[in-house]
């Protein structure tokens, strides 16, 4: 059963129309005001953040995706974590002004962090003034009166997508860099689940709460550098088997023989294209199938 988030100031004849034919098509309709908070509520996740200030577009990346996760039973033998969080978002707009713009600000970056899918719905000119026409971050607009229908059929091929992406191997990326870090991950969400940590601490405790089939570390981080965190991954029965591949910015001789040092599945340099960065990943599951 795929979960929407239904954004309304008020839920009114119409709208709770459209929320009882999503119910009746087997989707499971959450109901929130636009208010930056209410929607936060439904997306909390502890973060695992022990340390103090962090990178503001660090920060962004860090809401795990613990849904993407295979729980915590590997690490505490509980049961496994439940995919309790919306993935597909509609807003329904009835005469809201451009007091709207926090909301689709924090939408706006949960579409680019969270592979969140975002609808909106409206009276053209609701969608011209309020949404704009290039709002790339919007995956359909559809004005009203809506084509329940044709609705349906996408928001249920959206479901589809979401249920795929569960299938994908997760890779859990460490890097203090957040460019480094949100590139990273814009390069392997397509083909993988990721999860991120700014330092080493981060994917530490991100590690307690989640099963991940691999583990990219930047080498050289503040603090604690990459071999320490690898010290302490190998050094804990729960995450000891992970695989880690070193993420490096220096290319020479004596560098990647530091980095060899440690023994990691792989190292990954930094410069490289991206396609062989990604070939590079791909491959190595491959041979471990």
């Amino acid at each position: 059963m795929s979960k929407v988030l239904f954004i309304t100031e008020k839920v009114s004849f119409i709208s709770e129309g459209i929320i009882n034919h999503l119910k009746a098509q087997d989707f499971e309709v959450l109901t929130v005001k636009p208010d930056v908070t209410a929607i936060s509520n439904f997306l909390k996740e502890d973060n695992g953040s022990d340390e103090g200030a962090i990178d503001p577009e660090v920060a962004a990346l860090l809401t795990q995706e613990s849904e993407a996760a295979e729980g915590e039973g590997a690490a505490s033998g509980g049961e496994e974590k439940k995919d309790d969080i919306p993935r597909i978002f509609i807003l329904y707009l009835q005469g809201e002004d451009n007091l709207m713009i926090d909301v689709l600000g924090y939408i706006r970056d949960l579409v680019e962090d969270r592979g969140i899918r975002f609808f909106v719905i409206g009276t053209q000119e609701e969608l011209d003034t309020i949404i704009g026409k290039k709002a790339d971050y919007v995956a359909q607009m559809y004005t009203r009166p809506v084509d329940l229908a044709e609705l349906i059929k996408r928001l249920q091929k959206e479901g589809e997508a979401v249920d795929k992406l569960k299938e994908f191997k997760s890779i859990l990326i460490v890097d203090d860099d957040a460019t480094a870090l949100r590139s990273m991950k814009s390069l392997l969400s397509t083909h993988y689940k990721i999860l991120v940590a700014s330092s080493g601490m981060n994917a530490i405790t991100i590690l307690a709460k989640n099963k991940v089939d691999l583990i990219l570390l930047d080498f050289e981080m503040p603090i604690v550098n990459g071999p320490k965190v690898l010290e302490m991954i190998r050094s804990d029965p729960n995450t000891a088997n992970i695989p880690v591949m070193f993420l490096t910015a220096k290319g020479d001789k004596r560098s990647i023989m530091e980095v060899l040092r440690f023994k990691p599945e792989k190292y990954l340099l930094k410069t490289m294209l991206p396609k062989d960065i990604l070939d590079s990943i791909d491959e190595f599951f491959k041979t471990r199938r």
